[in-house]
């Protein structure tokens, strides 16, 4: 599209988080995660979201760390209609050696998709190294590390939907002003096999992401959080060429 064309509007967010974890003999635990969450946009109802995940898992000791395998479900609305499915087998390895973390984690996810967008259907692969280390340095409580590479094949032998993807993120974590602060910044890159369009090159996407956050507390089990997030995605393709910004502030309760 010639120019440009924006989009602005607030919306309101709903979420509801659970774990439960059970111990068996010999150090085995199994778990039990869920996530649900609405977000409606009164001025924009096609911006209309909802999804609702669970990830059952085992884990059991492996050394200093553990091994773990899991399963991933995952199903979301778009716009009021249902858009995607997706059932993941994920495969884990954690150790801690004392000053941090380390993981690796593997998966393999089917996306399946309401009849409209059948054609999206795909298969997806990745693999995560993640690097954790607690209180570094004077004043800093945490520095993440994580890098990523994925595959995501088409069903339908769709080139301009099938991609390789390669991402790194970092953040810092510490305590100023009564509140926990965290500042992230990521990078991805993504190529694809073919183009929507003719006569256009190869889709290529670089996307730079930036993420702040405060949070204060307001009792042992409430807290307020400000966050920031600015997404800037450079592709070949122009019709996948934009820029986001969101701003929220969200009251948070832990029971």
């Amino acid at each position: 599209m010639d120019g440009s064309q924006g989009l602005r509007g607030t919306h309101v967010r709903t979420s509801l988080q659970g774990s439960a974890n059970w111990n068996w003999d010999e150090g085995v635990t199994t778990s039990l995660s869920a996530d649900a969450t609405i977000k409606r946009a009164p001025d924009t109802p096609d911006m209309d979201f909802s999804s609702l995940s669970l990830q059952p898992s085992v884990h059991m000791p492996w050394g200093s760390g553990s091994v773990g395998a899991g399963i991933n479900l995952l199903s979301y609305d778009v716009g009021g209609r249902h858009f995607r499915d997706s059932a993941g087998l994920q495969v884990d390895w954690t150790h801690s050696d004392g000053t941090g973390l380390w993981a690796v984690i593997a998966e393999a996810s089917a996306y399946r998709h309401a009849s409209q967008f059948a054609e999206m259907d795909a298969v997806a692969t990745s693999v995560v190294v993640l690097r954790q280390f607690t209180d570094p340095l004077p004043g800093v409580d945490g520095l993440d590390f994580s890098a990523m590479v994925g595959k995501e094949v088409n069903d339908h032998g769709y080139l301009d939907l099938s991609s390789r993807s390669a991402m790194l993120h970092a953040s810092v974590r510490w305590a100023c002003l009564g509140a926990e602060w965290s500042l992230g910044q990521g990078w991805r890159e993504a190529v694809f096999e073919d183009t929507l369009f003719p006569n256009e090159p190869v889709r290529a996407d670089h996307t730079v992401m930036t993420d702040l956050a405060a949070q204060w507390p307001l009792s042992d089990k409430h807290a307020i959080r400000v966050e920031y997030n600015q997404t800037r995605n450079t592709s070949s393709t122009r019709l996948f060429d934009n820029s986001y910004e969101q701003l929220s502030v969200t009251f948070r309760s832990f029971w």
